[in-house]
């Protein structure tokens, strides 16, 4: 979600600034991989940015007349909201605290002086990534390189739903094509975004462009291309188990729907792709956007998931991403990060 208008046997606690609730540090710290981080300043999102809901605590979406006054908060109801931090350097450092605590890399994408900044702060943490077709627009050999100097190691996040555009569009395949060529992996969104995004923030998002479909043209022509669906094309689960299934280089990221949704929604869906056979395609995102502490309840959100084993929760946790990112086999044992 670009925009809007671990270890197994820990003990949690629904405790949080402001009332929200969160796991605590879990008792051991076996690696995250986060596939789904932003280095974004809070101006991005309002002035001050709204308050938000998590999923350890009812969600609801009620109707509102169109004749009212539109408000983010009115959109999505809960009973404790989080609140994003006060000040850009607050949520950087709140950000990467947690990061600390939880033993996380996460991939983080944003516009690239940004990134550059995240990553200047914390160089073992932090995975750069850009998006191609959004702030960071560049022409193809710009972009190459950019790669080329260790600039950026990921494209994400693509967001072609929130431009009216199909990841299959002809503006896009030079990118793609280029991300095949020199092996860079690449997050593309498909998905949900904030409640009434068309009307508040994105005028040419539309619900329809997050078929998972959409993208196979992208795949057939790329076969060697390294992708991920942000957000598994929620909520059309079944569309993604298709996809899936007949592009088995094709994986998966649970990010903001694990604190987003509704938690029996989340589950559902993870449940689905799971019994499926995907378990080993499913990667970690937290997606928590300017609400750093949305990352624990990400978090939290797997580690009650009381239908997964252990074994399927450090796939999710870490070597799922750890084997899409080709990065080593000590990656996601203890200490290691």
């Amino acid at each position: 979600m670009p925009r809007i208008g671990k270890a197994a046997g820990a003990a949690f606690v629904l405790i949080l600034e402001g009332g929200c609730a969160a796991a605590t540090q879990p008792s051991r710290q076996l690696p995250i991989l986060d596939m789904h981080l932003h280095a974004h300043k809070l101006s991005m999102y309002g002035t001050p940015p709204p308050s938000v809901c998590t999923n350890d605590q009812d969600i609801v979406f009620p109707g509102m007349d169109p004749r009212e006054p539109w408000s983010y908060e009115r959109l999505k109801w809960c009973p404790t909201r989080l609140k994003a931090p006060p000040t850009d350097e607050e949520l950087l450092r709140t950000t990467l605290q947690l990061l600390e605590r939880y033993n996380i890399r996460a991939v983080t994408t944003g516009p690239l002086e940004e990134v550059t900044k995240w990553r200047a702060a914390a160089p073992d943490r932090i995975i750069p990534a850009v998006p191609f077709d959004d702030y960071e627009r560049r022409k193809p050999d710009a972009w190459r390189r950019l790669f080329a100097e260790g600039t950026f190691a990921v494209f994400a996040e693509i967001s072609s739903q929130y431009n009216g555009l199909s990841p299959a569009d002809q503006t896009l395949e030079p990118y793609f094509a280029l991300a095949e060529e020199l092996d860079i992996p690449v997050g593309i969104h498909m998905g949900e975004a904030n409640p009434g995004v068309p009307y508040r923030g994105s005028p040419k998002y539309r619900a329809r462009l997050t078929s998972p479909y959409l993208l196979e043209p992208v795949l057939i022509r790329h076969p060697r291309l390294r992708v991920y669906v942000m957000h598994y094309g929620s909520p059309l689960v079944d569309e993604m188990i298709s996809l899936l299934y007949s592009h088995p280089q094709l994986y998966v990221d649970i990010a903001g729907n694990n604190w987003a949704l509704p938690r029996k929604q989340f589950h559902d869906h993870l449940r689905r792709l799971v019994e499926a056979g995907y378990g080993k395609r499913i990667m970690f995102g937290s997606d928590p956007l300017v609400w750093p502490r949305a990352i624990e309840v990400a978090i939290e959100s797997i580690e009650s998931a009381d239908f997964l084993t252990e074994e399927q929760k450090q796939d999710i946790f870490c070597r799922n991403a750890s084997r899409f990112l080709r990065l080593g086999d000590d990656t996601c044992r203890q200490g290691g990060s």
